[in-house]
């Protein structure tokens, strides 16, 4: 299996792992030491103002609620959709902001779409290549669309594209319009 970086993990139905039951994933990083995500449409009890450090950055610029990126700590992470500030491109029009000066910058300037998460995800060597071959995931490219959407259709949306992308491959089905019921 190749890096599914810029990939979307759509869990399984059957998934029950309470962390993950019924969540899509956006890879951040995935290579033969392990893989790390974030959990796109878990937002979480706090909002950003809770966690903020006023004596380091002033004021907190924004109310937003941060999303539970999943059960490990870690730094502030933030989604966001402006090139000239990305640390790492992600997928298409998809970039991460890593450093507090970079996120304070993008909650200042107040441009959506904006996602902060607090907490991730995170895998050990082989073990999302044997979950995927568990069928406890399915994989389908991440879009924008699909990271800054709807938080509460997103795993149906999710399920339903990698279902669709299945089928497609196993029919040998090389382009699938968008509305095919107009042909």
């Amino acid at each position: 299996m190749g890096s599914l970086a810029g990939h979307l993990l759509v869990a399984a139905a059957k998934l029950n792992d309470p962390n993950f039951s019924r969540t899509v994933v956006l890879l951040v990083e995935h290579d033969r030491g392990g893989a790390l995500g974030l959990v796109l449409n878990r937002p979480g009890d706090e909002r950003l103002e809770t966690v903020w450090d006023e004596s380091a950055h002033g004021p907190c610029p924004s109310d937003l609620v941060l999303m539970n990126g999943g059960p490990l700590e870690g730094p502030l992470l933030a989604l966001h959709s402006i090139p000239e500030l990305t640390e790492r491109d992600i997928a298409p029009g998809v970039f991460l902001a890593m450093r507090k000066k970079l996120v304070v910058t993008l909650l200042r300037d107040g441009h959506a779409p904006l996602l902060v998460f607090a907490g991730y995800s995170g895998w050990g060597a082989g073990q999302l290549e044997s979950e995927v071959a568990a069928g406890d995931w399915g994989i389908a490219p991440a879009t924008i669309d699909l990271v800054f959407g709807d938080q509460h259709s997103l795993w149906q949306c999710a399920t339903t594209l990698v279902a669709d992308t299945n089928l497609s491959a196993a029919l040998r089905i090389k382009h699938r319009p968008a509305k095919p019921w107009h042909n």
